[in-house]
């Protein structure tokens, strides 16, 4: 069997990534503007908000969050939830990533309509 892997599509004889790259940063502003969340409730929230298409690991999620933090996006403090549990990091969002994130939703809805312009011409083709 040869099972396409999640986040891709077979079109045809083509295999399509579904997700765009570069997609994950702005993704993890977005879910932050709603409120302050640990890596693994990201991860978490990310599987649910694209239909299990998108389940980011530790692998791409911590780095990411590091780069947003060095940089200025977000901030982060230890939470202890439980005595039991060690200590996570809760990840807000910060003024400089609420700006970045309201220029990458401009730019996106460029992006989508030139996408439907391209659909429209492929369609006429």
């Amino acid at each position: 069997m040869n099972e396409m892997p999640r986040g891709y599509c077979r079109c045809g004889p083509f295999r399509v990534d579904i997700i765009p790259k570069g997609l994950l940063k702005p993704l993890i502003l977005k879910l932050l503007s709603d409120k302050p969340m640990h890596g693994f409730e990201l991860m978490e929230q990310i599987f649910e908000k694209t239909d299990g298409m998108w389940r980011p690991g530790p692998a791409a999620i911590y780095p990411t969050l590091e780069w947003l933090e060095s940089n200025g996006y977000i901030r982060s403090a230890d939470q202890h939830e439980r005595k039991s549990e060690k200590a996570r990091k809760q990840y807000a969002i910060t003024k400089k990533g609420s700006d970045a994130l309201s220029e990458y939703e401009s730019s996106a809805r460029e992006v989508k309509h030139q996408m439907q312009k391209f659909g429209s011409i492929y369609e006429r083709i």
